[in-house]
């Protein structure tokens, strides 16, 4: 990717937020708690399973500043967001945009997290949006609904050493226990985001809510 389309990726990145807010506005009651969690610049993975795209869309409008979607290739586009087959072509694709400073949000493992944060260490932040789907979590939510989006505060996953006291990246265990720590980090944020605004959460995957 060279540094023009980065250019040009973060331009649609941050008008698409711009765009995206007015109608989010217009469209939902939007509440955003944690928003200033959010470094204002460097690289930063925010972790958000399960969204469907209209939440993920809802995310990046209300987001301080661009962020770059990716989203699994089963889905279908919507604006700016990235739909992306796993494997290696999305796996570069957000390494360089890490490695370019940006922040990014990813819906699934895929590309996978612990493998992104092995070779780009990077601050991460969970986010969950409550009442952003209709019954079924791959709906979007009913025009006027009330809608929370919850930043959690970043956290930085140190990559544990090996026997001999030094990292390798492409270790399985470390990306193992990478993608571990990452998977518990969203999980702690969607049980403490549900009891702080006592509503229900759709559990990642799964298309029920609780």
């Amino acid at each position: 990717m060279s540094e023009q389309d980065l250019s040009g990726l973060v331009g649609r990145a941050a008008h698409a937020r711009n765009v995206g807010a007015l109608l989010t506005k217009a469209a939902y009651r939007v509440n955003v708690h944690g928003r200033h969690h959010l470094p204002k610049k460097g690289a930063v993975v925010l972790v958000a399973p399960g969204l469907n795209l209209v939440s993920a869309k809802i995310v990046a409008s209300v987001a301080s500043r661009p962020i770059h979607t990716i989203a699994p290739s089963a889905l279908p586009a919507m604006g700016d967001i990235a739909v992306v087959a796993p494997g290696i072509d999305a796996t570069r694709w957000a390494l360089e945009l890490l490695a370019a400073g940006a922040a990014i949000m990813v819906t699934a493992d895929a590309p996978p997290l612990g493998y992104l944060l092995a070779v780009r260490p990077s601050s991460v932040i969970s986010v969950v949006v409550i009442g952003g789907s209709g019954k079924v979590a791959a709906d979007p939510p009913r025009l006027r609904s009330q809608i929370e989006v919850y930043f959690s505060a970043p956290h930085e996953i140190e990559l544990a050493a090996g026997a001999s006291g030094e990292v390798d990246p492409c270790s399985l265990r470390v990306v193992q226990g990478l993608s571990e720590n990452v998977r518990q980090l969203a999980a702690d944020a969607l049980t403490e985001s549900g009891m702080r605004f006592g509503r229900p959460v759709t559990r990642p995957g799964s298309g029920k809510v609780h």
